[in-house]
Order: C-alpha cells, then structure tokens, then sequence
C-alpha cells in the first residue's frame, strides 16, 4: 500500500514538473540599432500568434526606444518573453562583445503604452543586437558574434523645420567639411553670394550609432574621425511646439565607459534627433538652419522639414536597388556563439522574418538588391552577394 501511494505521489511529482517546464517562458532581450527597430518590432509581432500582449514607451511602438512582446511562436509554439531597449548599432555590438549590462529592459507583465520610466529589470545582458555595421568596421572586434544579414538600412541627410528649399543636395565633400568644422555658410550648398551670413550646423548621433558609422564612412570623412556636432538649445518640448533659441558645441560625453572630448558627441536615438529637427525657431535662434543624418524611418518623421538629395539623387527603394543612391548598409542580425536553446531557435525565426518579410519597413529587401558592397561606404558594384 505504501508503495502505491509513493507511485502515486512521485508520478504526480513528474506531472507538475512536465508542466511547469512545458509552460516556462524564455527570454529574449534585444538591442541595437534604433534605425532598424521599426522592422524588428514589426517582425515579431508577426512571428507571433494572435493575442500577444505588447507593452512600450511614447505613444508610438515603431519609435519606442523600449518595448516587452509575451506570447507564443507561430512555428514551434515557443512560449517567449521578447525585449527589446534600443541604443545604436555599435553600442549594440560592444553590449554583446564585452558582456555589458542594460537597465532598460521592461518588466514582465507590462503591457500598453507610455511606459518611459520602466519599472525595469535589475541590468543584464543583451542576447541580440541588430546592427547597421559589420563588425569589423566598429572597435569590438572579440570575440566574433555569429553574423546574419538581414536587410538593407538607407540613410537621408534632412534639414529641419523652416529651412529653405535651396538646401537641397548633400555631397561627400560638403559632408567632410559641415562634419569637421560643425557650421559652414549656407552659400556653400546655394552657390549664392547672399547666402554667405547664414549658417547651416550640423546635428548628429553620439558614438554608439551604426547610422553615424555609415555616414561618416559613405561621406568618406572616415569611421573614427572626430566630428564636430552641435546640441540645439530648445525652449519647450523637441519637435513643434518648441523652439530653438540657441545651439551649443556638443558637451564632454561619456558613452559605455568611454569619454569623449567637446563636439564629438550626439543625440543617442534617431527619435530624439529627428525631434530636434522638427523644432522651429533656428534662423532666430542660431542664424542658420540644421542638418543630420537619419536613417529612413526616423526621417520620415520631420515633417517639418524635409530630407535631402545625395550626390544629386533623391532617396527611394528602386534608387537603392539599381546603386543609384548610395547612403546604405546592410542590416545584420548578431549574437555570441555560445546563444544556444530556444532562445537562439526563436531569434533565427526573428531573422528570417525580417529577411523575407519586414526589412521594407525601415529599408529593403536583400532579394530586391541588383547591388552591394562589401564593406560600409564601399563601392557599389552590380551584383548581391546576399
């Protein structure tokens, strides 16, 4: 009898333990670039069944720099928590490569909007970054993350609200000037005498950015160049109910343990730039007008401004696909070598998603490419090599 129930008892023992790990969740934390998030977030919730609950900062998932997906996968039926705290492409790789903490992940649970202060989890770290780079072309270089090219980013020069139509085109010599000196004439761009007083400033991303990696290495000014940017000084709430009354050298800034000098620093999401850039007031405030580097889905957001031609050509898919316009990079997936279980099983389908599906909203799709490089800022040559 006593050993009936001990069976009893211990089959029931293996039941609660067959369930509790059948119904276990994993997470999956991920981060990287801010111009590739509109993409991520919008692939997993397709690699996701209906009824997935998603909690986010701001008012908008494309552009929440912090976002928590908990459901199941449409393949698998894995049962996943998916968190995503964006900082830039190159941050992202360094994250990963030397095993740094983020404290930005949102906590279990949260769901809706506006969740800008958390709570968030103790720090930890990222299992995945996307990125804008390769990883040769940043500083964190070991150990090598497992790579997988995902998309193609593009990238706008934009000017921002109120300025004139004739600062339309950007060239790499206008870049390398405008991104070493920090202001030059708007006749520069115009051609015209009368232009002369006025100055155009440039804004920009701190040193985590892949978008800033890819310009300064499509403009030829060079990856680990020094620039001098500038901070806006806005009266009021960025974008267009504010003002700019005034702009300032860029403060000392430290970024993931690194300090950089006066004017080298930047904004640390195109959300926040782009917002900057929809602000009016700059010919008052400054005499002169702004221009930064955004990736697409952030330069579509200032509308109060507008974005620029390069090399004469104006942005679009088709320019993008033929090698026409220029200023893009390939989007990669990353992760260490040891990412192994469900979790890597369940970032893999995330990769093929935005590979086949989802790279069109924040870029294009590698399949569409009759173009590539090997390299960011390299030459296009016909032919894609993904």
């Amino acid at each position: 009898m006593k050993m009936k129930l001990l069976k009893i008892l211990m089959a029931g023992l293996f039941a609660l333990v067959f369930v509790g790990t059948a119904s276990a969740q994993t997470t999956i934390r991920i981060t990287g670039s801010t111009a590739f998030r509109k993409a991520t977030h919008q692939a997993i919730g397709n690699i996701l069944n209906p009824g997935f609950t998603v909690g986010f900062s701001g008012t908008d998932l494309t552009k929440a720099s912090q976002a928590i997906f908990t459901g199941t996968t449409k393949i698998g039926s894995n049962s996943v928590i998916i968190k995503t705290s964006w900082s830039g492409s190159v941050g992202g790789v360094q994250t990963l490569a030397q095993n740094l903490t983020v404290s930005t992940w949102l906590q279990n649970g949260l769901t809706g909007s506006g969740l800008n202060s958390g709570p968030y989890d103790s720090p930890v770290t990222a299992d995945v970054t996307m990125s804008d780079s390769f990883q040769g072309s940043t500083a964190f270089l070991t150990p090598v993350l497992n790579d997988k090219v995902v998309g193609v980013v593009a990238f706008e020069w934009v000017r921002n609200a109120g300025s004139p139509s004739s600062l339309a085109d950007m060239t790499p010599l206008l870049a390398q000037a405008l991104l070493g000196a920090g202001q030059i004439p708007l006749s520069q761009f115009t051609g015209l005498n009368a232009d002369e007083s006025v100055i155009v400033t440039a804004l920009g991303r701190d040193e985590d950015s892949g978008t800033r990696l890819d310009e300064f290495a499509e403009s030829g000014f060079g990856i680990f160049s020094a620039p001098f940017q500038y901070q806006p000084v806005i009266s009021g709430t960025p974008g267009p109910s504010g003002t700019v009354t005034g702009a300032n050298p860029w403060p000392v800034n430290t970024v993931n343990g690194v300090t950089y000098p006066v004017g080298h620093s930047g904004f640390s999401g195109g959300g926040a730039l782009a917002a900057a850039l929809n602000t009016p007031g700059s010919l008052a405030g400054t005499g002169g007008w702004f221009v930064a580097y955004l990736g697409i889905s952030d330069a579509a957001g200032v509308n109060l401004g507008a974005p620029m031609t390069y090399n004469g050509v104006a942005y679009s898919p088709t320019a993008v696909q033929e090698g026409q316009y220029t200023a893009w990079s390939y989007e990669h997936l990353m992760y260490r070598s040891s990412f192994s279980g469900t979790a890597k099983t369940v970032a893999d389908q995330l990769g093929t998603q935005i590979h086949d599906v989802d790279a069109t909203a924040s870029g294009v799709l590698l399949s569409t490419m009759q173009v590539g490089r090997s390299v960011e800022g390299g030459v296009v040559t016909f032919g894609n090599p993904y």
